[in-house]
């Protein structure tokens, strides 16, 4: 029955590959395949050569699309789904894997160059200003091997440019947009590449800001645009070539962004607010990465730190307002009185990763590497009232919760055991140390004298992730593949909440996928079939007596779920300026097995069984010596669900669908972009409102312009 709906909604699907297989044929001119090489397997490959499934989105297409982090991006990746609350508030999803509202790391893992952008405890995905970027490389699937703890869903790879040794450039933006019912945002950047030493150093600087809009209203006190947010941005990176075996690159990124109030609404896009729930996010890293070419083998070693502050309240009013009568007027005693949740944390991250590659002469490549990992959390969380009486609950100071030493050993190994085929073999094994140490405030409705609660929780979490892939290049440009491979994420504690611990949870995923290309080139194509089981699953649920109003959210192991899913991106070339790409996300990942939680049949909170989205791109003159393009993205996602049967909640967002479009003028030097953004000016939930939070939901209609120089 699974099958047949799953075939009934892949219908269309198989339609549109028909129409642009017929479009194509009728194209008067061949489009060469685009050549794109990534590192995502850690050595230098073209994407035909990748036993996996992968999406290398270059730095081109980011400036051509005009997005600006990767919220805007999903789209043009088959399976990736991305509930953005707020800037820097992104849920990063892939593969039907969401790592829901509780505790944990995140389930797909981000990476800036070498240095792993995954905290612990923090489901804030760091904003990464999508600004003179070499490419981004999305690999789907338990990426455990090479990239360990928190890849289940799959890892994204943010690759920024390298600075030129040979040239002095630049380049300049600026932009503004107008919200429909809200503000006027507007974005600045800009990039300076400096040789330092002609082919021995030198250095690339981008920096960059954006007002981002308003457009909520607080229906309580009549203040407008209460969600507006500020953004940014500074990224340095010095190159140096000392000889030619050896390369030395040090990367330094800053990034900050003040968020007002949140984003969530009613229908009528206001809130009734009693309290503001600001958010401020700033974070600081440093990689520095070097490269040794020492013969048949390279050196490569990765030192990165990470320093992140996260300072954020959440209005709970709604909630507090669902308590008996009698407490509720103690602590909400006037018609005006609002209560929030704050939480003040601070991650310090420090790893080191080493590694050797062998060359990539013969038929036989390595890899082998260790990694270490500490993270020092320190968190305080505490109430804030408007006019309460009493204090419902106490405050928290302590590791927020967790702290974590992280060791492992890795190897990848691929055998070319003849000139079509290649088999590959990897391994990791790890060791996570965790605790959780703080200290509980008593409740304002403890007796005088109530003793703090100390908690000094210990933990140890281990795993080996094996992965096997295996390639066969039957055609110059064609490839099929097999691969099966396991993730993993380590358990934790929860912060004031009882259970105090939960246990790890992980994914087996096996996958036959093909790309290539057809008709002489003019059709290119991805397409991927899976199979996830996914065990112990960290889900959220609220404490045995327990109200939204009187408990914080828990994580606990909620059983076992398992389920089919197919990717599929297509590019055609309908002409030899006229591109028409369609990219699609289907996963049936379902509870296997009913839990207080859960039934069987359960779809996993958070996460859309259907993503697609359609885009055509298209280049003319203007007239002679104007040259000018145009694109147009359509993209839909199906509603998700949030379901804790046992707390009697089950909610579901809308069927999102968006219209973006782009027209402009591309000269050489300089470029100017008309720019509409939801253009039917969609009002669609996103995120449904649960535990009294209110609904999230599309950003409306926006209209701008934008214009670039290089220099």
């Amino acid at each position: 029955m699974k099958l047949s709906r799953a075939l009934d909604r892949l219908t269309p699907v198989v339609g549109a590959i028909a129409l642009l297989s017929l479009a194509a044929n009728v194209s008067a001119q061949a489009q060469e395949l685009q050549k794109v090489e990534v590192t995502a397997s850690k050595r230098a490959q073209l994407v035909i050569d990748v036993p996996y499934s992968i999406t290398a989105i270059g730095g081109s297409e980011i400036a051509d699309r005009g997005v600006t982090d990767i919220q805007q991006m999903q789209s043009v990746v088959p399976s990736l789904f991305i509930n953005q609350n707020a800037p820097g508030a992104s849920r990063i999803q892939m593969r039907g894997l969401s790592q829901g509202v509780g505790y944990g790391p995140a389930l797909v893992g981000t990476y800036l160059d070498e240095i792993s952008l995954n905290m612990p405890d923090a489901q804030r995905s760091l904003d990464v200003p999508l600004v003179d970027m070499a490419r981004i490389e999305v690999l789907r699937g338990p990426q455990g091997t090479l990239y360990g703890d928190g890849s289940m869903g799959g890892t994204i790879r943010f690759i920024t440019r390298a600075p030129r040794l040979d040239k002095f450039e630049g380049s300049v933006e600026a932009g503004f947009s107008q919200l429909s019912g809200g503000q006027t945002g507007w974005r600045a950047n800009g990039v300076v590449n400096v040789p330092l030493s002609t082919g021995v150093a030198g250095l690339r600087l981008v920096a960059g800001h954006e007002d981002l809009p308003g457009w909520v209203d607080n229906s309580a006190n009549g203040a407008k645009d209460i969600n507006s947010a500020k953004r940014d941005f500074l990224r340095g990176k010095v190159l140096v070539k000392p000889s030619a075996n050896v390369e030395v690159t040090a990367m330094f990124f800053h990034t900050g962004t003040d968020t007002k109030n949140s984003s969530g609404s009613k229908s009528d896009r206001t809130i009734a607010s009693y309290i503001a729930s600001p958010t401020k996010d700033k974070t600081d890293l440093f990689n520095l990465v070097a490269n040794v070419d020492l013969g048949s083998v390279r050196l490569v070693s990765s030192t990165g730190y990470l320093d992140r502050k996260i300072d954020t309240t959440t209005e709970n009013t709604a909630a507090l307002a669902g308590l008996p009568a009698p407490v509720r007027a103690l602590i909400l005693p006037k018609p005006t009185s609002g209560g929030a949740y704050r939480q003040d944390m601070s991650q310090k991250i420090t790893t080191q990763e080493i590694r050797l590659e062998s060359d990539d002469k013969g038929p036989l490549t390595w890899t082998a590497g260790a990694y270490y990992r500490e993270t020092d959390t320190r968190a305080v969380t505490s109430d804030v009232w408007t006019d309460a009486t009493f204090l419902l609950q106490g405050g928290f100071d302590g590791t927020g919760p967790t702290n974590v030493r992280q060791t492992a050993l890795f190897g990848e190994l691929t055998y070319a055991i003849a000139p079509q085929w290649s088999v590959t073999g990897g391994l990791r094994s790890f060791r996570e140390k965790a605790e959780n140490v703080g200290t509980k405030l008593p409740s304002g409705f403890a007796p005088p004298g109530t003793p703090s609660t100390v908690f000094n929780d210990q933990a140890t979490f281990s795993a080996t992730t094996p992965r096997l892939n295996v390639l066969w290049r039957y055609a110059p440009k064609s490839a099929l593949y097999f691969t099966a491979s396991k993730g993993f994420r380590s358990g934790g504690f929860n912060s004031t909440q009882t259970p105090r611990e939960y246990g790890p949870e992980d994914i087996v995923s096996a996958e036959v996928g093909g790309r290539g290309t057809l008709l002489g080139d003019r059709l290119q194509y991805e397409v991927a079939v899976y199979h996830s089981k996914y065990r112990n699953v960290q889900a959220q649920d609220l404490a045995a007596g327990c109200t939204p109003a009187t408990c914080r959210a828990l994580t606990v192991n909620s059983g076992s779920a398992s389920g089919p899913g197919v990717d599929v991106a297509l590019s055609a070339a309908l002409a030899p300026k006229t591109t028409l790409d369609l990219t699609l996300g289907y996963s049936d990942l379902a509870y296997d097995v009913k839990t207080q939680e859960r039934n069987p049949g359960d779809p996993l909170n958070f996460v859309p069984k259907l993503t697609a989205s359609l885009s055509l791109s298209h280049r003319f003159n203007w007239t002679v010596g104007l040259p000018g393009m145009l694109r147009v993205d359509w993209q839909h996602s199906d509603p998700v669900k949030f379901i804790i049967r046992n707390q009697g909640v089950n909610v579901t967002s809308d069927n999102i669908n968006t219209l973006n479009a782009r027209i402009g003028v591309e000269k050489p030097t300089w470029q100017l972009y008309l720019e509409g953004k939801n253009l039917t000016n969609s009002n669609g939930v996103t995120f449904p409102g649960i535990f009294g939070l209110p609904d999230f939901r599309v950003a409306p209609r926006s209209l701008g312009v934008l214009a670039r120089t290089q220099f």
